[in-house]
């Protein structure tokens, strides 16, 4: 068995000139069992490689004429033989869709369940963190953009299917599987058949996603899923189109499917100076929040950091972030955070009700006090919306 890594022995491994796999394994772990062979994993290029790329029909297309229509997502790429989508992962061959990644892991990594950011499950659970290459969207600000912005021809691949994944999550004792880092949305097979397994296995799914996705493969997923977090990228179509590559109403609305599904949700912004920071917007967007969704989904507001194609702006203020977070709590809403600036206490759980300090964390990396009991506050018994246990 692998023996549970622990802080002090967290390795990232980093491969070429960008972040093509990065991994937390101990250094000193045992040899788990993977597909009948014995590994000893010390970090990520320890992992299987892949050798070649992974053709599997896809799901969510239909044939028209001499080509076909991806229905995955609302960009709903139109595809003549050997042509790729937008996510670059899918491929039309003979009039039928088929995905590259399936099972093919460029990035690993074990992590605290706080860094994905989720706050209201099972604070300091650890996790298993996959992604493959690819995406559908193009923000300019993209932090995993050595990856989610190349197909996997231009990423290092581990052979690590569904079986290999759920073993490896148990192996490290960890209490759920994030599908993270680029978009699970565009590798859906391999998210889909991992998630069953998960759950199969009692690991809780969590998936971290931009919510660009069409609305019947959404209604698969959210039945496997403890938690989808959903990146809220801004409340103006403008700043969708220019700097994400999307449209805000298919976000809009996969937001309003997950909760009328009854699957667990949290929110994310991340807040870019001078592009979807202005008051008013995020008045408009929290008044949204509220009036569809309700006043108990939590949502973060993360500090913005220059990177990509978008270097030219400076970090998010902490006043705005704390402006922005005020906004959030006058206008309802129960839970509203401060990411991205570790030691803020914008970043801890407070009782709504009795508004007494419940979950104090140490940025995303630890947690010194928990006073949820059992889904309520310890010391009113108010309600705490989340999965606890």
């Amino acid at each position: 068995m692998l023996r549970k890594v622990t802080r002090r022995n967290f390795i990232s491994s980093f491969i070429g000139s960008g972040i093509v796999g990065f991994c937390a394994l101990s250094a000193n772990a045992g040899a788990p069992i993977y597909r009948g062979k014995e590994l000893r994993v010390k970090d990520i290029t320890d992992l299987p490689k892949a050798k070649g790329i992974n053709h599997k029909v896809a799901r969510y297309w239909r044939p028209v004429g001499n080509q076909v229509q991806c229905i995955l997502c609302p960009k709903f790429c139109m595809l003549g033989e050997g042509q790729v989508g937008s996510c670059r992962i899918r491929v039309c061959y003979n009039r039928k869709l088929y995905t590259k990644v399936y099972g093919l892991a460029c990035a690993v990594s074990y992590h605290p369940v706080e860094q994905t950011p989720i706050f209201h499950v099972v604070p300091g659970m650890t996790c298993l963190g996959i992604a493959t290459a690819g995406c559908n969207l193009r923000c300019l600000y993209c932090q995993n953009w050595q990856i989610s912005q190349v197909g996997p021809e231009h990423t290092t691949n581990y052979d690590l299917p569904p079986d290999g994944v759920v073993k490896l999550a148990l192996e490290l004792g960890c209490g759920a599987i994030a599908y993270t880092f680029t978009e699970p949305v565009i590798f859906f097979e391999y998210t889909l058949d991992t998630a069953k397994l998960a759950k199969e296995h009692k690991l809780k799914n969590l998936l971290v996603t931009a919510g660009y996705i069409d609305d019947a493969p959404l209604k698969e997923l959210c039945p496997l899923f403890d938690c989808i977090r959903i990146d809220l990228k801004a409340f103006n179509e403008e700043f969708y189109q220019t700097v994400v590559g999307g449209s805000l109403k298919p976000v809009l609305r996969a937001i309003e499917l997950v909760r009328n599904m009854g699957t667990f949700m949290e929110l994310v912004v991340l807040v870019v100076p001078t592009m979807n920071d202005s008051k008013s917007e995020i008045k408009r967007m929290c008044d949204w929040v509220v009036k569809n969704i309700g006043d108990d989904v939590p949502i973060h507001f993360l500090r913005f950091y220059p990177a990509y194609r978008l270097r030219n702006l400076p970090p998010t203020p902490i006043k705005t972030l704390e402006l922005c977070r005020e906004i959030a709590l006058s206008s309802g809403l129960q839970f509203a955070y401060v990411g991205n600036v570790p030691g803020h206490d914008g970043e801890n759980t407070y009782c709504p009700a009795c508004k007494r300090l419940l979950i104090k964390r140490v940025g995303y990396i630890g947690i010194v006090q928990n006073d949820v009991v059992n889904g309520k506050c310890k010391f009113c018994g108010y309600k705490i919306p989340g999965i606890w246990a």
